[in-house]
């Protein structure tokens, strides 16, 4: 199959990023002619195959308000690439990116699919948008205003839907009125023992008898920054030893947040590291030098870092709203939390940290776990499979 995958941008490394690259490389493996269409590409963080075709068409991104004035023209630009390519499938990454490729007509034998990692916050979630500064809220509104009409339509008119979890797809239900196939989107993790020896305790100044509690993803408000700090003030009141290793790149406000909270709530700085950016063969070792990992992202779509963290044999203490909820067995490869119940997390967190044999079980069943149901060669498999049966519907 000629395949096209369609996103705004691949400048910041992340999720929806990492899913087209690992997917785009995979499906090129497997025989399939793949294209990656997009505003901007950063070929640095995302690398692809040499097979897979990359077409950058250029313009503002969504974080310039420009972009959104010049929506519709930033449509005419993908509409004539994707008019102009060879594909039988082509598959949108969220809004806006189902918009560029609605109402393909010059080619009716392309097939518009929509990948659905969320229904876009910015308009359709409440509980995100409703939490936002000011300024920003004024923006969401501005964009429910004007564009969520587009993101409806655009969703309505998709040949299919393709779904990360249920979560997701009950809410793709709920905003579009439209079923959707369910795909967990495992990621290539590289498997452990092709991974080079790094001795992370050496590069990060501490023993190696001190537990590590591993949090990454800060990456909006409601990925937990604040929660995470008042949760592991209630952890080190129990073990004083731990640290608490926060990496990735995260938004300067949660930055802010957790330095302010750090000071506040009286944590030695020597018992926080603020790592920054992490390189995939390098992420893998601290997440198996972790003890554990913690998740405290409110309603999740999806929720990557969990499966990473589990396939490396780290335990996860995550919030149940969302995907999480899916993919992480509670009392089995980790514990899910109700939201907002701190005292709950640090507990469960502290029992881990403590219990070494349960610890050692639940590593053991997070790495069976996830070599025997979630692998990336199983979820690329079934992608396929649904890709191949949209397609033969032609």
């Amino acid at each position: 199959m000629d395949i096209s995958f369609v996103t705004p941008h691949l400048t910041v490394y992340g999720g929806g990023g990492i899913f087209i690259r690992d997917y785009a490389n995979k499906l090129t493996e497997k025989g399939h002619k793949i294209t990656v269409v997009a505003q901007k590409i950063n070929q640095n963080d995302y690398k692809f195959n040499s097979n897979v075709s990359l077409i950058e068409i250029g313009g503002p991104l969504p974080t310039n308000p420009f972009h959104w004035f010049l929506l519709r023209f930033t449509k005419k630009k993908f509409f004539k690439v994707l008019n102009n390519i060879k594909a039988d499938l082509i598959i949108s990454i969220n809004f806006p990116s189902n918009y560029f490729c609605s109402n393909l007509y010059s080619h009716k034998d392309k097939k518009h699919i929509f990948y659905c990692h969320e229904p876009y916050r910015y308009i359709h979630d409440e509980d995100f948008y409703s939490k936002l500064p000011i300024f920003q809220r004024i923006f969401c509104w501005f964009l429910r205003v004007f564009f969520k009409k587009y993101d409806i339509k655009s969703a309505s008119e998709a040949d299919a839907i393709i779904c990360n979890s249920n979560y997701t797809k009950h809410r793709v239900k709920k905003i579009y009125n439209r079923e959707g196939y369910l795909h967990y989107s495992i990621t290539n993790i590289p498997e452990p023992d092709k991974l080079h020896d790094i001795d992370i305790f050496k590069e990060l100044k501490i023993d190696h008898d001190r537990p590590i509690v591993f949090v990454l993803g800060l990456t909006h408000h409601l990925k937990g920054a604040k929660d995470t700090i008042y949760i592991f003030k209630k952890i080190i009141k129990e073990i004083p030893e731990a640290i608490l290793l926060i990496g990735g790149w995260m938004i300067k406000k949660n930055e802010i947040i957790c330095k302010k909270l750090i000071n506040k709530l009286k944590i030695p700085e020597e018992n926080v590291i603020f790592y920054g950016f992490i390189d995939d063969e390098k992420l893998n070792y601290l997440y198996a030098n972790s003890t554990l990992t913690l998740y405290p992202s409110i309603n999740e779509p999806y929720g990557l870092i969990p499966l990473e963290s589990m396939r490396m044999g780290t335990p996860v203490v995550a919030y149940k709203g969302g995907g999480p909820s899916e993919t992480i067995k509670d009392g089995q490869t980790g514990f899910l939390i109700e939201n907002y119940d701190l005292n709950d997390f640090a507990d469960k967190a502290i029992k881990l940290i403590k219990d070494k044999n349960l610890r050692n079980i639940f590593s053991e069943n997070a790495k069976n776990y996830m070599e025997n149901f979630l692998t990336f060669k199983k979820a690329a498999d079934n992608l396929e499979s649904i890709l191949k049966s949209l397609f033969s519907e032609k």
